[in-house]
């Protein structure tokens, strides 16, 4: 795409630059796309390399959000858990959660307190009394009426001894109640998914769509963005550097956590508000949350199907979830925190909070620090106090809701996506091209509210899907004993286009050799080809991190990283001389970011 051939266009087919490849990145990018305009989506990591893969996994209305009084985004998240369930059920699935409680009275002053902006007053009630039943009863019996679909099963209260419930403290928690949200284990893929359906209507349409993955951007007084591929560390003389330019008629900055940062980089066509660093001039205030992942047999049998929604002892939320195979995700923490997002790690005392809370909920779990497999850790793009009121009080009270701000002095109109959550990702997106080509005298065509997502498998079509993956899967030579794994595993993670995985492969000239499974993974070397050819995936920590969801396999052994590597290098997107540095590089940021151990053999 060269720069000669993108002048301005007509405002009937704008050319609209996303910068962001992250969940909300991605459904603005389809949303642009399925209203006919040409997109250019970018980010200077991989989709969904930021707060995306570092959320709690929930696709959820909300329940605490009641607490602050914010009924219009409980209805919001609501309307679009329901919808997500049926566009994208292969990747989000109902789940049952429970609330352990301790009491029958408590919780209604607390309530009261954080509805008129009282934190302080509802932190102390909270902690000094707790959440009881009745206020609970009260909260779900909104929240079911909220939800508007008879589909969803209402909330019940149970004794926590009763069958069927998860084992907790009776003693300390002698009832629970139990309601429906949903859980999306992989947003990655979610993220990826919209982008692939956008890539589908670009083509049929003829409209330009472009995903720039790993690039950085600078622009000029005159508008013109320039994108420029950056260069692996540990690639040398072999780094190509490719770049392109583009003028567009409007630019979305959807970089979450990043998004001060990103205005300074576009200081030559917005003039700043305030040259203040101090962060009362900030759009993005954000907060660090991290998880903790557990193999423990006796969690995870207490838990059952269930996920827990409970209080840490200092009285915020905490989530216990049943996660890929029989791991438990255990779920966050929430500091502020000031600098560069990309550097926030997990520390001690952030897993220390996490372990007391859940041995206060389950304490005939023996947890020890030998349970942890692995952590993970990102920052919440919460809205700042310039653009939410919002000064004092805990992080947990600012606003999740997202808002779309306007650059007025800008070059080229420019908006930025400010706080949001994953759940609501597609109604930002409609309602935020709504705005934009309101402003860019363009007509919306698509609120696309039902468009369900390429790998959505309805249930009556999911033997028929298992059954030419087999088909394919033999064909493809994957050993009999691994067959009947490998088909449940691809058709759970691709959904609908499970049997294009296979298909792909076979028809590529650069995979002939390469081995049926990976490493020692029992995964199919079919997949790693397909997310390259049609996912765009590049790098090694594309394919582990955000494609094949490999980075929480309990087990992740060199043998499974020095396949995937030799993949990259039969596709063309490795040297063999950059193999072991990939390798080394991939390695140790797993350790670094994950604290996730290689097992070597």
């Amino acid at each position: 795409m060269e720069k000669s051939s993108h002048k301005k266009m007509h405002s009937a087919v704008p050319t609209i630059v996303v910068l962001g490849a992250g969940i909300n990145g991605a459904a603005l990018a389809r949303q642009f796309v399925l209203n006919n305009a040409h997109v250019i989506l970018a980010d200077t990591r991989d989709i969904a390399g930021g707060t995306t893969a570092w959320s709690t996994r929930l696709i959820h209305g909300g329940l605490r959000y009641l607490e602050y009084g914010e009924f219009d985004l409980v209805r919001e998240s609501l309307a679009e858990r329901n919808r997500l369930v049926k566009i994208a059920g292969h990747l989000v699935k109902p789940l049952r959660f429970a609330i352990p409680l301790r009491q029958r009275r408590g919780g209604m002053l607390a309530a009261a307190a954080r509805i008129l902006g009282w934190e302080s007053m509802a932190k102390r009630l909270a902690s000094t009394l707790g959440r009881g039943s009745w206020a609970v009863g009260i909260g779900l019996t909104l929240y079911d009426i909220f939800s508007r679909d008879p589909g969803w099963p209402a909330h019940a209260m149970h004794r926590s001894r009763s069958s069927g419930m998860p084992r907790v403290d009776e003693k300390r928690f002698p009832w629970i109640a139990t309601y429906f949200d949903a859980q999306c284990i992989y947003p990655e893929r979610l993220a990826v998914e919209l982008l692939v359906d956008a890539e589908k209507n670009a083509s049929q349409r003829d409209q330009i769509f472009q995903l720039v993955t790993h690039h950085e951007w600078d622009i000029d007084a005159d508008g013109d963005l320039t994108f420029t591929r950056k260069r692996a560390q540990y690639l040398k003389e072999h780094a190509v550097v490719d770049s392109f330019t583009v003028r567009p008629d409007a630019i979305v900055n959807a970089t979450g956590a990043w998004v001060d940062q990103t205005l300074s980089g576009l200081r030559s066509v917005i003039r700043p508000v305030d040259r203040r660093s101090d962060t009362s001039h900030q759009l993005v205030r954000g907060t660090k949350g991290s998880h903790i992942i557990l193999e423990d047999a006796c969690l995870r049998d207490s838990l059952g199907e269930d996920g827990v929604y409970a209080e840490a002892p200092d009285g915020r939320p905490i989530f216990i979830l049943p996660f890929a195979g029989q791991q438990v995700l255990v779920g966050t923490t929430d500091i502020p925190i000031q600098g560069d997002p990309g550097l926030a790690r997990t520390d001690q005392s952030e897993v220390n909070y996490l372990m007391k809370a859940v041995r206060g909920i389950m304490p005939q779990c023996q947890l020890t620090e030998d349970s942890i497999v692995q952590h993970y850790c990102g920052v919440r793009p919460l809205p700042g106090p310039r653009v939410s009121d919002h000064s004092g009080g805990t992080p947990g009270s600012v606003t999740r809701r997202h808002l779309l701000l306007r650059h007025e002095d800008a070059v080229i109109p420019t908006w930025s996506i400010v706080g949001g959550k994953l759940t609501t990702c597609r109604s930002l997106a409609e309602e935020s091209v709504k705005k934009i080509f309101a402003e860019l005298e363009v007509p919306v065509v698509d609120t696309a509210r039902q468009r369900v997502l390429p790998g959505c498998l309805e249930e009556r079509d999911r033997e028929v899907c298992l059954r030419q993956t087999r088909e394919l899967t033999t064909k493809a030579g994957v050993p009999e004993a691994s067959i009947d794994s490998v088909v449940q595993w691809t058709v759970g993670l691709f959904g609908a286009r499970a049997p294009v995985v296979f298909e792909t492969m076979r028809q590529c000239p650069q995979a002939t050799e390469l081995p049926p499974l990976i490493g020692d993974s029992g995964l199919p070397t079919a997949a790693a080809v397909f997310v390259i050819e049609k996912e765009w995936a590049v790098s090694l920590g594309d394919l582990i991190e955000r494609r094949l969801m490999v980075i929480f396999a309990p087990r992740l052994s060199l043998a499974t990283l020095q396949d995937l590597t030799d993949v990259l290098v039969a596709m063309g997107h490795l040297q063999r001389s950059d193999r072991e540095s990939a390798i080394s590089a991939e390695i140790t940021h797993l350790q670094e970011y994950y604290g996730k151990e290689i097992v070597s053999r």
